[in-house]
């Protein structure tokens, strides 16, 4: 019985330890106006759009038709060489990415909150820089949903 608790527990602290909630707002913008909303915060806060991911566009080369979905690769390339010196396979994570999409006629922006690659990556350092990443990412996406 004391095995059987051990070995769960353990498989609990390794499954929570690499899973992650993803960090959700509701926009009253349309889907192409919040995208527009988001260049135009990451540009003012100094962050780079690396690209935009049409998943709905390469649904539909796939041939099949999905809800209107936009994935927005960014970075902040000082941030993201200092948490590549901290632990390079963080790699894996980046760049960061926003997601827009619709989903029974409401548009939400979503992200991985970089705080969870502390827990997966198991870093002991580098508290600042993932702060300042989370930060970023907070404060694009709070000027785009706020109000005129």
């Amino acid at each position: 019985m004391k095995l059987l608790f051990t070995i769960s527990f353990a498989v609990g602290l390794i499954c929570s330890a690499f899973s992650q909630q993803m960090t959700i707002y509701k926009s009253d913008f349309a889907v192409d106006e919040t995208v527009y909303r988001l260049l135009v915060s990451l540009e003012s806060n100094e962050v780079t759009h690396l690209g935009t991911i049409n998943q709905d566009s390469l649904s539909l080369l796939a041939g099949d038709s999905i809800a209107v979905i936009r994935i927005l690769l960014v970075e902040k390339p000082l941030l993201t060489s200092d948490l590549l010196s901290c632990r390079s396979t963080t790699a894996i994570d980046l760049p960061l990415k926003i997601m827009v999409w619709e989903e029974h006629e409401d548009i939400f922006i979503g992200f991985f909150d970089p705080m969870s690659m502390k827990k997966r990556f198991l870093l002991q350092e580098c508290d600042q820089t993932i702060m300042e990443m989370s930060r970023m990412l907070l404060r694009v996406v709070n000027e785009v949903i706020k109000e005129d």
